[in-house]
């Protein structure tokens, strides 16, 4: 007789994954701050030295490049390795009740679709969660893939994909890479600043409708829509490659096993450091061209990421790291919520209903504020976990997921 599969028990977690997702989180609102106070049109102007920020000073530009080198692409990418990796222990859980893995797993990527459509069209434009879950659906296709089938894949692929924007991001002309703000962008990026600083509900839906639509035609989604799969799959290979590469991992049992893999560990710790370093730490010294400096730190992001992932393990594998460790397992178990909560927090406290600093803020100030907000998190999710089994919108992803969860 098969067996009711129940949501995972905390004595069952893998408390060092809720860790990294604790901090993949901190990062991705150190690195979504700015987008939550400037129109997404701005993103044309990588440089950010326009008259919308005229204000900022020298310490907001450095901060700004040490965000393209320390943060920016990082932490999604260890958020998207550990959406492969949660992937592989749902799948090994199922088998172990003999249960329908891929009904489980459908209707848990159909649930995500609806919240991250909802977070999409009616809280923030930069929603990440729809294409984790269209996404989904292509790594589900390889979940019974070997785990050393999986890396070589996503390795040689991911290679193959640096190798060819590295060289063209390299051999372009960067003085043509400048786009100049159009002055009928100019006007929507004003008017979108107004709305965010002085509109009602119905304005600020608007804009961010508006800005989502034009989200998507930079990152591939509105390819998609426009019935052209392969130029989405294209724009989002990275995010596939790298949740297979964390399916990887899961099925190595390489996490769950640490210390008997310390020396594998280590090796794979001491390339992604100095590859990843010249890359996006060293690089911006050596190279000149701009456009060719940001385009490599973000396509050799996962680096940096494997580089952090590993710095982490180590850490938390000792007596005082773990002490100071654990505190990222509280938000890293309420990730969903604290990621959604995030943009609802940021949304309301630099719009119109609260203080109307939306395009207001010197970069560094904003900084400050997101890890404020994250550090409030913490304890929040602490607090919330004593009392709770699940977070609140875990809940309702896991009750959709599951069909009714097993008290």
């Amino acid at each position: 007789m098969k067996q009711k599969l129940a949501p995972i028990s905390g004595k069952d977690r893998i408390e060092t994954i809720d860790m990294l997702r604790g901090f993949a989180l901190f990062g991705i609102i150190i690195a979504n701050i700015v987008w939550f106070l400037y129109p997404v049109y701005l993103q044309q102007d990588p440089a950010f030295k326009n008259e919308w920020t005229s204000f900022w000073n020298q310490s907001d530009y450095t901060i700004q490049s040490i965000l393209s080198m320390f943060v920016d692409g990082k932490f999604i990418m260890l958020f998207s390795m550990l959406f492969g990796f949660g992937m592989v222990i749902m799948q090994e859980r199922t088998a172990v009740k003999q249960l329908n893995f891929w009904g489980i797993y459908s209707r848990r990527l159909i649930a995500l679709l609806i919240f991250g459509s909802i977070h999409a069209y009616f809280i923030w434009f930069g929603d990440i969660l729809t294409d984790y879950a269209i996404l989904g659906f292509l790594l589900l296709l390889m979940h019974k893939l070997k785990p050393k089938t999986l890396l070589i894949i996503s390795i040689t692929l991911y290679s193959l994909l640096f190798i060819l924007v590295a060289v063209g991001s390299l051999s372009a002309d960067s003085s043509a890479m400048v786009t100049k703000i159009s002055e009928e962008d100019q006007k929507l990026i004003q008017s979108t600043i107004e709305a965010h600083q002085n509109g009602n509900i119905q304005q600020l839906m608007e804009a961010n409708l508006e800005e989502r639509t034009y989200y998507t035609m930079r990152n591939g989604l509105y390819a998609l829509y426009s019935g052209m799969p392969l130029a989405y799959l294209f724009t989002n290979l990275p995010f596939l490659l790298i949740f297979m590469f964390g399916a990887a991992i899961a099925k190595n049992k390489w996490v769950h096993h640490f210390q008997q893999h310390r020396k594998g560990f280590f090796i794979t710790w001491l390339i992604t450091l100095l590859t990843g370093g010249t890359l996006n730490w060293a690089l911006p010294f050596i190279v000149e061209n701009q456009y060719a400096v940001q385009t490599i730190q973000y396509v050799s992001s996962p680096l940096i990421t494997i580089f952090y992932a590993i710095s982490l393990l180590f850490l938390y594998h000792t007596v005082n790291g773990k002490k100071i460790l654990h505190w990222l397992t509280f938000p890293g178990r309420m990730a969903f919520t604290n990621y959604i909560s995030q943009s609802i927090i940021c949304t309301f406290l630099f719009g119109p209903f609260a203080f109307g600093v939306y395009g207001k803020l010197q970069l560094t100030t904003a900084i400050i504020i997101a890890i404020a907000i994250y550090v409030v998190q913490i304890f929040f999710s602490k607090w919330w976990l004593s009392r709770f089994r699940f977070g609140p919108l875990e809940y309702l992803w896991r009750t959709i997921t599951y069909w009714g969860i097993r008290r």
